[in-house]
């Protein structure tokens, strides 16, 4: 009797600030897992965003801890904080090879806006992040066409039509950090907005506000 071949493993990443995580990033994630046919999705909070390096942001700690909060009853969503412990600048490359040495047979698929693909052109060694993962690009309703967006990116003929393959329709939720972080500074309730745990610890830490 042959004997089947275990299952191909399916990972997703999310990079960012997580400043702080919201409900967006986690339907994002959910988006992912359910149409790409995710084994996993991994979190992984920057230490320091490469084009966000000149911004203020909360410690590494409670980033870290919030998205645990936010993921972990959610069997399909983990949190590493490789790049954290790693330090200084978070390049995606550097990321996805010592991913790969984690787990070298696994299918990475790095997943991103639509806005992050048209600037995928300025980040850290793109040829080489091309050749280490697939890029997974989630369109929101309302945002620009596969076309228009087409004719945005930087990159040679090649790259463009492999970009394209894995652009996907997302869901529409219009809720940022930036925003959470700006009704925390002016008293407003962010109820909804972020998981419960999260919103919590906000509250008891004393987190963007004031």
């Amino acid at each position: 009797m042959m004997e089947s071949c275990p299952a191909e493993k399916r990972i997703g990443i999310i990079g960012g600030s997580f400043d702080p995580i919201h409900i967006g990033h986690l339907i994002i994630a959910q988006d992912a897992a359910e149409r790409l046919e995710l084994s996993e999705v991994v979190f992984i909070p920057a230490a320091i965003p490469p084009h966000k390096q000149h911004l203020q942001r909360i410690d590494a700690e409670h980033r870290l801890n919030m998205l645990k909060l936010a993921t972990e009853t959610d069997m399909r969503f983990s949190v590493s904080d490789i790049e954290i412990q790693r330090g200084g600048v978070s390049y995606t490359v550097d990321t996805l090879k010592a991913l790969r040495d984690v787990d070298p047979d696994a299918a990475l698929f790095l997943i991103v806006g639509s806005d992050t693909l048209v600037d995928l052109h300025t980040w850290h060694k793109t040829e080489e992040i091309l050749t280490l993962c697939d890029v997974a690009t989630f369109l929101r309703p309302g945002e620009d066409s596969v076309e228009a967006i087409a004719e945005k990116i930087r990159l040679s003929t090649g790259q463009r039509e492999q970009l394209l393959r894995n652009v996907i329709a997302a869901h529409r939720i219009e809720v940022s950090s930036s925003e959470i972080r700006m009704r925390l500074a002016g008293g407003l309730s962010i109820r909804y907005l972020v998981p419960p745990e999260v919103e919590m610890y906000i509250y008891e830490h004393s987190l963007y506000q004031g």
